[in-house]
């Protein structure tokens, strides 16, 4: 396998596919809660209205990410569970230093995870705010 190839694959196995795999373990606890909860941390350059060049691997995982995550709370509407996508943004930990602060990338996830029951559903934030798809 070409090693652009193979990086791509990587990248679609942990982006797209731990998640997808995450989604159905935990659907049936999530569906019976009545009040689930899934969030997935995705990017902005998953951002098909933004896409270029560059780095296929993680911008087409994070696509990928993106539209899984609507097709997931589609599925999962009706039974209460609230599935979006959320951009923490650029943060500084140990791959991604000089972003912006861990807690701050972190409360934009919270902010997902802490949603009512009549919240969003199906969309990509960052901050509590919508990003376009």
């Amino acid at each position: 396998m070409p090693a652009d190839l193979a990086r791509v694959q990587r990248a679609l196995d942990t982006n797209l596919f731990g998640a997808w795999r995450t989604a159905q373990a935990f659907s049936a606890h999530l569906r019976a809660s009545g009040h689930g909860r899934l969030v997935n941390v995705s990017s902005g350059a998953g951002q098909i209205s933004d896409m270029g060049g560059g780095l296929p691997a993680y911008h087409l995982s994070k696509l990928a990410l993106n539209g899984l995550t609507r097709m997931l709370a589609a599925e999962l509407r009706a039974d209460g569970v609230l599935v979006n996508a959320v951009c923490p943004s650029w943060t500084d930990t140990d791959i991604g230093q000089g972003g912006r602060p861990v807690a701050d990338g972190a409360r934009s996830v919270t902010w997902a995870c802490l949603l009512d029951d009549d919240g969003p559903t199906g969309g990509f934030f960052r901050d509590g705010r919508p990003l376009p798809w």
